[in-house]
Formats: structure tokens, C-alpha cells, sequence
């Protein structure tokens, strides 16, 4: 039950972080909107799967964490350079460290395909675990990659 309501409250709390990203997409285009509409369904996915941990759906997981784990391994190609400019809220950092951008990527992706791995199975413990390891990779590659 602990573990629960600790993936419930990350959730949580990831999405009160993103819950601004639908006023930054005032004006933006091309590529920069199209990545912000993925973080945007990023942002609904993870809601997404708290409600289903919250009802025991394991199976209703699977595609919302595949979701996920796909936007993470195309990430990095939807930050060509001089995609930085407003309304973006990417960080010049992305560009100055760019293998470290796509190593954040990778790690969302593989703890991403963790969660999918394990609600196939249909493995709650270690769903949870593999949630809170996906919301740990969003929260540190916004520390790092995002502006505030």
C-alpha cells in the first residue's frame, strides 16, 4: 500500500511540473509544438497510469507506458539544433551536451520499457517501481535540460 501511494504522489507531482507546458504551446510550431505535444501526452500518460495503478489495471498500462518509452528513443531527434528559440522551454544546455541529452533519453526509454516489461507480467511491485524509476528519468532530465 506504501508503495501505492508513493508512485501516486510522484505522479502527482510530475504533473503539477507539466502542468504548464499546455500554456507554452501559445505560438509555438514546427518541431518545437510537435515535441511539446508529446510531452503533453507524456504528461496525460503518467496521469493515465496512476489512475489504472489506483484501480489494479495493469493491462491498461502497457500501452501508455509503450507510449512513453517511443517518445523517449525519438526524443533527441526533435531537438535539431536552433529549435531553442521561444516559446520553447528547452535549455541551451540540450545543444552544449548533446550525448548527455540523449543519455537521458536512453535512460527514460529503458526505465519506460521496464514498466511495460513488468505491468505485461503483470508484476505490480515492480510496476511500481519501474513508474517511480520513469518519473525519476522525467524529473532529472528536466533538472538538467529544461528552462525554468
Amino acid at each position: 500500500m506504501t508503495l501505492r501511494k508513493t508512485a501516486l504522489a510522484t505522479a502527482l507531482a510530475l504533473s503539477c511540473g507539466f502542468s504548464m507546458l499546455a500554456y507554452a504551446h501559445s505560438g509555438a510550431t514546427g518541431i518545437v509544438k510537435e515535441r511539446m505535444d508529446f510531452f503533453t501526452q507524456n504528461k496525460d500518460d503518467l496521469k493515465a497510469i496512476k489512475t489504472h495503478f489506483r484501480n489494479g489495471d495493469l493491462d491498461a498500462i502497457v500501452p501508455l507506458a509503450t507510449q512513453i518509452r517511443d517518445w523517449a528513443e525519438k526524443m533527441p531527434a526533435y531537438f535539431p539544433a536552433g529549435s531553442d528559440g521561444k516559446p520553447s522551454e528547452a535549455s541551451p544546455q540540450i545543444w552544449l551536451d548533446f550525448s548527455g541529452f540523449e543519455r537521458a533519453a536512453n535512460a527514460n526509454y529503458q526505465a519506460a520499457n521496464q514498466l511495460v516489461i513488468a505491468a505485461k507480467a503483470g508484476d505490480s511491485k515492480a510496476a511500481i517501481n519501474a513508474f517511480k524509476a520513469t518519473a525519476a528519468t522525467c524529473k532529472s532530465c528536466h533538472k538538467s535540460y529544461k528552462l525554468d
